[in-house]
């Protein structure tokens, strides 16, 4: 027997995950896949959040205690919703047949759609935890402020949210929400 037969042979993380892709490489590929999209959509979500969610809670009315609870709430928050909110986008692209060779209105619409029944709902529940900890006790004002308050900022908050999104995307190599990461084939095939 040759030395390199009774040499014990060393296995590195590479190796390891080289042979896993190779027994099962489809199913192997798209699930590293989607737990990396799932993961920069959760960064992009919380990191903008905790930029443009504090002013938010300010113009509410939350004192900083009340801001610190609601952007700690937030961002457990996104840190559950910032996947399903990037698929949510695609859904939306994907409904309205929007493409990156759409035009900035259409995008802009689908994004304004996207965050409007998305974002704003789990924004108002974030503004309730905070005003529980805040005040003792929900404040309903407060969250109906929120709530109206991201609404009406959302026609500048939702596109920029899609662009920091995707920008964010674009950092860590996956495709934009119009190209479809999640592997919806049926996404890319809209001209």
């Amino acid at each position: 027997m040759s030395d390199e037969n009774n040499q014990k042979r060393e296995y590195g993380l590479e190796d390891i995950v080289k042979d896993s892709s190779e027994e099962f490489p489809d199913q192997h590929s798209e699930e590293v896949l989607k737990r990396k999209v799932v993961l920069v959509d959760t960064g992009g979500n919380i990191t903008y959040s905790l930029i443009v969610g504090s002013v938010l809670d300010y113009c509410s009315g939350l004192d900083p205690l009340g801001i610190l609870f609601s952007r700690l709430s937030a961002s457990g928050f996104n840190s559950i919703t910032g996947g399903p909110y990037g698929w949510w986008r695609e859904k939306v692209y994907h409904i309205t047949k929007t493409t990156k060779n759409h035009s900035k209105l259409r995008k802009t619409i689908a994004e304004l759609v996207s965050f409007n029944t998305f974002q704003v709902p789990a924004y108002a529940l974030s503004v309730a935890i905070g005003s529980y900890f805040s005040d003792g006790d929900i404040d309903f004002e407060k969250v109906s402020a929120g709530a109206k308050y991201l609404a009406m900022i959302s026609p500048l908050v939702g596109p920029t949210m899609g662009l920091y999104m995707d920008y964010f995307r674009r950092c860590f190599g996956v495709k934009n929400a119009s190209e479809g990461a999640y592997g919806n084939d049926d996404l890319r095939s809209y001209k």
